[in-house]
């Protein structure tokens, strides 16, 4: 008897069974009863967990910019997975679920077959963060911390990151300092924009919405939303800060087109450090995320989880580290003068 037998007798999907079994919350009473009472009459019994466990890797998509437009950020945090989990005896299966097909796709998975689930999580949105703690085995999310509920998770310092940038420009003197955000929403994205408010106050800069730019996150549509509002909005500042390296590198290709040099008369910082960072006549000044990190520990995390389930949700916070190149200087403040007009 297995799973898959039990949910056929019992018209029930194969996640519903594996939560009665497992013992979990979130079936009714009489599911839970119908469920075990063809388990008890079948004689099914757990299968004994081999000596190579498995993990499920899932692979969120949602918009797909944040995962399939910024360089090889989400390609370098999979392939640490895979060396952790290989490190630590465990096969990794990997499965890509789009938003429109998450409910049913878990629905279909076999929980049973794997020790864990690590779940990347950078697009998931609100409404789908129950799906991850009806998973009946050890969930570990991966660049999201879902902070606000109890699931464990391995990401960013967006708060700490951008406060360093916007101090390490305050130091070199700047006092007008921008932001290129994001159209589209994602937990990094929010928490960077939040970051960006606190650093202003907390060093005592005003806040000039003239300053603040959304694009899109992607080369072309940054470079094109910028583009645009320079011709619409003449008022610059000394420096910009931008949400990620794909949009910087964006909004400086529309900055050069508006004849704006950088870093002589503008500064731009990103954040990520994705390879194109280099690519550029002056390279990219960003913040560094330690791709390979937050794969090894979010498999460090998730081994602890299925050795010793009972322990409490366990949130880890990486800090990025400011890498200082060549697209940031000292305010030029004649510049500024006559851009003002």
């Amino acid at each position: 008897m297995t799973i898959k037998e039990i949910s056929e007798l019992a018209g029930v999907s194969q996640s519903t069974v594996s939560l009665v079994l497992n013992n979990k919350v979130g079936v009714g009473e009489e599911t839970r009863k119908l469920v075990m009472g063809i388990a008890a009459k079948y004689g099914y019994s757990k299968k004994a967990v081999p000596t190579k466990k498995s993990i499920l890797f899932i692979k969120y998509i949602d918009n797909g910019a944040a995962i399939e437009q910024n360089g090889d950020f989400v390609a370098r945090i999979i392939d640490a997975i895979e060396l952790a989990a290989s490190s630590s005896a465990y096969n990794l299966i990997m499965k890509n679920i789009q938003a429109v097909d998450l409910e049913s796709e878990i629905r279909e998975i076999l929980f049973e077959d794997f020790a864990g689930v690590i779940w990347l999580a950078t697009e998931i949105s609100i409404k789908h963060v129950h799906l991850l703690s009806s998973i009946p085995i050890p969930v570990v999310a991966v660049d999201n911390m879902l902070e606000h509920y109890d699931v464990d998770s391995v990401v960013m310092d967006n708060h700490g990151g951008i406060f360093e940038v916007a101090k390490y420009l305050y130091e070199l003197g700047h006092r007008e300092i921008g932001y290129i955000d994001s159209t589209v929403r994602f937990s990094n994205f929010d928490q960077r924009t939040q970051g960006y408010h606190i650093a202003l106050e907390q060093l005592g800069i005003l806040k000039d919405d003239h300053y603040i730019k959304t694009v899109q996150p992607t080369l072309e549509g940054a470079y094109n939303d910028m583009l645009r509002q320079l011709e619409e909005e003449k008022r610059l500042p000394t420096a910009f800060v931008a949400a990620n390296d794909t949009i910087a590198i964006g909004a400086i290709k529309a900055l050069r087109q508006k004849g704006i040099e950088i870093p002589s008369q503008i500064s731009v910082v990103g954040f990520d450090d994705i390879p194109f960072c280099m690519m550029l006549d002056r390279s990219l000044t960003t913040m560094r995320v330690n791709k390979e990190k937050l794969g090894e520990l979010a498999v460090k995390l998730l081994d602890s989880k299925i050795n010793d389930p009972s322990d409490e949700c366990i949130k880890i916070v990486i800090r990025p580290k400011l890498i200082k190149r060549e697209s940031v200087d000292v305010p030029n403040f004649l510049f500024l003068d006559n851009a003002y007009g």
